[in-house]
């Protein structure tokens, strides 16, 4: 007989259980056959090239916005499904309300992921690598800002804006630096303060760097026309990739938070 008995032990077992197997499938850099070849193919200054263009990207998104991400109708109505759910779990507590909030987050993610491969294949029919940069940032953040709202978290103030940042340099690294960011992340999730971190934007010029090298292959890949479709469709994978580890850090914050509300 389980252990454990009630709904909340339970949504946190299974959230637990699928960290440590996203971090058991990333123990080790993978590099296959071809992206070891563009490796020796790559211009020493792409790296560089990439990395400005991204930090240019995540700026530009916090600072102004996009309609693509801040359509305010849209956010309306996530705000609004999450109250209910919200109102469904203060009500009956059981694994069908918790579920719930783990289901509107997949869904905005299967989503999020199928616009972001469409656009990277169409900008690889034609041969465009760099103008995908701003497009496939903003896909990202949201992605990641959808998942949160699921959960019932904003991204408006600047602690949101780290964890954001945080979050996705996390979710696309390897070995012992995604073990030592997680739980990072799972401190901040615990105590809801950061420690010892640097200035926003040396956060945010290092996440720019980790998604550079990330997507490296996949733009040498997608410059070139027509190959570059498969260039292209790495953009859904990489997305696919944070959009999971957004949807279980999120659903951790959501769990520890309202069991803590309940202790007080």
């Amino acid at each position: 007989m389980s252990v454990l008995k009630t709904p909340w032990q339970r949504a946190y077992r299974s959230v637990w259980r699928r960290e440590q197997q996203y971090l058991a499938r990333y123990e080790t850099r993978r590099v296959s056959p071809l992206d070891a070849k563009l490796e020796e193919l790559a211009p020493e200054s792409l790296l560089e090239t990439l990395h400005a263009a991204f930090s240019k990207a995540f700026s530009t998104v916090f600072e102004k916005g996009t309609g693509l991400i801040d359509r305010a109708g849209r956010q309306t109505q996530r705000r609004a499904a999450c109250r209910v759910r919200q109102y469904a779990a203060d009500q009956w507590e059981d694994r069908a309300s918790l579920r719930a909030f783990t289901k509107a987050a997949g869904a905005a993610g299967r989503g999020n992921v199928l616009l972001s491969g469409a656009a990277g294949v169409g900008m690889g029919l034609v041969g465009a690598a760099l103008p995908d940069v701003p497009l496939f940032t903003a896909m990202v953040l949201k992605c990641v800002y959808e998942t949160g709202e699921s959960f019932g978290f904003s991204h408006d103030d600047p602690s949101e804006r780290r964890f954001i940042l945080c979050l996705i340099e996390t979710a696309l690294s390897d070995g012992a630096e995604l073990k030592e960011r997680n739980q990072a992340l799972n401190a901040f999730i615990q105590d809801g303060c950061w420690n010892d971190q640097p200035p926003m934007a040396v956060q945010l010029r290092a996440t720019a760097r980790q998604v550079s090298q990330a997507v490296l292959y996949g733009k040498i890949l997608q410059g070139i026309p027509l190959v570059g479709v498969l260039g292209g469709a790495e953009d859904a994978v990489l997305l696919g990739r944070i959009q999971r580890y957004a949807a279980i850090k999120y659903e951790r914050r959501f769990l520890i938070r309202r069991r803590l509300a309940q202790l007080r």
